[in-house]
């Protein structure tokens, strides 16, 4: 939409007269001049006229302005002299102060202090009592005794400085005065029964301290000096109960068990088959043990090894000492080694240390497994062997245990993770069929 305006005309060959001109009132309410800008004029200059010069610093040898001289003290010289008047000022208020608490009328400007009141009181108090007539004074007197209680009287004589005339004369009026009676003081004594503590007491009233040095007040009757050579007297035996003290026990004792368990544990329940592994070990029954040199065939499943996965054959697991850690069972006490069954029962075991035990074990009996050291394929013992292995479920613990599956102990995972790769650098022949 289009805005309809109306043309106008303005003539700007004078100033003065552009000055008077006004545009139309059309103009105006159309809004074209709002009064927010003025005629624009140009003026002629003067022919005399300089333009200006722009300033310059005045010059000094090093090329920067010169230090402005200071005529009077600096601003923060004059705040510091201005805050010490202050302070002065202050303290001398202070003063006054404290000077017209301490003296009032004539005596602020005598300049006498506080000896100098008390002299005027002491000569305007004799003054009194020198015009005064004797009666007057003595009136005065009982009526000041009647009011006050005669230990603070007597109190104020002996602070009075008077001469000792004074203080004769005023302690003879003071005994002729009536004084208040006095409520009488109860006392109770007790005699004593023993006159013989009675020195004691006396020398311990005397000393308000107590001294431990001092001889006990009942001293003991067996008492006596340090040097004396007689003997001692004799301490009267006193005789405790003891329970009576069971017999000694032989170990190499063939009913040492049955012994034991009657002198020391008669309360407990007896169970021989606990105690079975403690028992010597008999020579018949060793002979009939599974795992016996006489025995002339064995089967896979009693075959025994040792921590390093070799086989041990019966002769031999017979003669290694208890002390190498491979006798754990009861089958066959008198023969160490592990076999697999009893390996694949402990790697399942909840105590950690007895896991890598068994991952360990086993790990190097897989490696000789199938590497041929027991055998090649097909043959007897190497079937029953992995049979044995399929039976336990040990492969299937094993990968189980290298992948973390049972969580947290991680000398296990490490343990399971080396008798995994000692399977696989064997051959892994099973786990290859599958």
């Amino acid at each position: 939409m289009a805005m309809q305006g109306q043309r106008f005309n303005i003539d700007l060959d004078s100033d003065e007269e552009s000055s008077h001109v006004q545009p139309p009132r059309s103009t105006q309410a159309t809004g074209l001049n709002l009064g927010l800008l003025g005629d624009i004029k140009e003026r002629v200059s003067a022919p005399d006229a300089k333009p200006p010069s722009p300033p310059r610093n005045k010059s000094s040898e090093t090329g920067f302005p010169a230090h402005k001289i200071r005529t009077g003290p600096s601003r923060f010289k004059r705040k510091r002299e201005t805050y010490a008047l202050n302070q002065d000022q202050l303290k001398h208020d202070q003063v006054d102060k404290s000077n017209g608490n301490r003296f009032h009328g004539d005596e602020l400007e005598t300049g006498e202090g506080f000896g100098g009141r008390d002299e005027s009181i002491d000569q305007e108090n004799k003054q009194r009592l020198a015009q005064m007539s004797e009666e007057e004074i003595e009136e005065a007197r009982r009526e000041l005794m009647s009011g006050l209680s005669p230990s603070l009287i007597e109190k104020l004589l002996k602070k009075a400085n008077i001469d000792d005339d004074q203080r004769e004369s005023s302690s003879q009026r003071f005994e002729e005065t009536p004084q208040v009676p006095m409520a009488p003081v109860k006392k109770v004594n007790f005699e004593d029964s023993d006159p013989s503590l009675q020195p004691v007491k006396e020398k311990q009233g005397s000393s308000s301290t107590f001294d431990p040095d001092d001889p006990p007040l009942h001293p003991p009757s067996d008492l006596r000096p340090a040097t004396s050579q007689e003997p001692l007297p004799t301490i009267p035996d006193i005789h405790f109960p003891q329970p009576p003290r069971p017999p000694d026990l032989n170990p190499s004792d063939p009913d040492f068990l049955s012994a034991l368990h009657s002198n020391y544990f008669p309360s407990l329940p007896a169970d021989p088959s606990t105690l079975a592994w403690m028992t010597p070990i008999d020579p018949k029954t060793e002979a009939e043990s599974a795992y016996a040199p006489s025995q002339l065939s064995l089967t896979p499943s009693a075959l025994r090894f040792d921590f390093r996965g070799h086989l041990l054959p019966p002769r031999l697991s017979s003669q290694i000492p208890i002390s190498k850690g491979l006798h754990h069972h009861g089958h066959a006490p008198s023969s160490a080694g592990y076999t697999v069954p009893e390996l694949a029962h402990l790697a399942r075991s909840t105590y950690p240390a007895q896991r890598c035990i068994a991952y360990q074990t086993l790990g190097r009996i897989l490696y000789r497994l199938g590497r041929g050291d027991f055998g090649q394929e097909g043959d007897d013992l190497c079937e029953g062997l992995w049979q044995l292995m399929d039976e336990g479920k040990v492969l299937e613990n094993l990968v189980m245990a290298a992948g973390k599956g049972e969580g947290g102990n991680r000398t296990v995972w490490v343990t399971a993770t080396d008798a995994v790769w000692l399977w696989r650098k064997g051959g892994g022949r099973k786990w290859q069929g599958r």
